[in-house]
């Protein structure tokens, strides 16, 4: 049974009472509010199917690990063509590393998703003739691994080993080691403390001698610059602290790709780098 209100226009006794009182006909009703999704906490979300990101809402951290706004993240994509393999799908990465070095340098770092779970099932959408969703099994990134030395991992290891390590990670230890929650985490050093962020008064020997032990070969491109050309090789400190000589801690690098890494823009303005570019670009 339906019911429908009478038009009150053709009322005459209301017609009379308004006519009387002077009121106008009012305009058509539109409301003027606009409604906005409810979204769900930052973390929740992370936790649960991700969140969309573009390349300059990913902060890189000085340990080379991954947040989102105040949380640490892994980085994935989300639209893939087809379900394989586990070997044959996308990695998920949590650091930055060669892999999103280049995409970021190929403006394809929109393709990308961030979420922080620990279960290494991960949300995905199949692009066919429609899109279909699921959650889907993913394995580590190896450049992930290698760029932060996860229990010894190295890209120089036999195939046989960096397989054995993929296939024994496993989230929650990573995230035991880097909490999620950098809120939360306690600094190592306070202001008294903190040293000076500055090189080592043996850096240039420091730095000469892990070029040589690196066969003065640049770790992203593969350039090999010796002698007078060695100019061109930098030691790059992966978490930003000048004073941290770990060998863990010291990339070796063209200047031509020292100058991509985060916050090194400032070297496009060198001599030396307009050098490098005609010289080997």
């Amino acid at each position: 049974m339906s019911f429908q209100l009478p038009n009150f226009l053709n009322w005459s006794s209301l017609n009379a009472l308004r006519q009387e009182m002077g009121a106008p006909l009012a305009a058509s009703f539109v409301p003027d509010h606009k409604f906005r999704d409810i979204e769900l906490p930052v973390l929740e979300r992370l936790q649960n199917n991700g969140v969309d990101v573009k390349f300059d809402e990913v902060e890189v951290l000085s340990d080379g690990t991954l947040a989102y706004k105040g949380y640490r993240v892994l980085l994935y994509i989300r639209d893939i063509t087809s379900i394989g393999h586990q070997e044959s799908m996308p990695r998920y990465h949590l650091a930055y590393c060669r892999t999103l070095d280049k995409m970021r340098r190929n403006a394809r770092f929109d393709r990308y998703v961030v979420a922080n779970g620990d279960s290494g099932k991960f949300q995905v959408n199949v692009v066919e003739n429609d899109v279909k969703t699921q959650h889907v099994r993913l394995n580590v990134c190896q450049n992930c691994l290698d760029e932060i030395h996860w229990n010894g991992f190295d890209m120089k290891m036999p195939r046989d080993g960096r397989l054995t390590l993929v296939s024994k990670f496993a989230l929650p230890d990573f995230f035991k080691k880097y909490p999620r929650d950098l809120m939360a985490v306690k600094p190592m050093h306070s202001s008294d403390t903190a040293p000076l962020n500055v090189y080592s008064q043996d850096w240039n020997e420091i730095s000469e001698r892990t070029k040589r032990q690196r066969g003065y070969r640049c770790a992203t491109c593969n350039t090999v610059l010796r002698q007078f050309d060695s100019k061109f090789l930098h030691v790059h400190h992966r978490n930003g602290q000048k004073y941290d000589n770990r060998d863990s801690n010291l990339e070796v690098l063209c200047i031509g790709c020292h100058a991509e890494e985060p916050m090194h823009g400032h070297m496009k303005a060198l001599r030396e780098y307009q050098e490098y570019i005609e010289r080997y670009r």
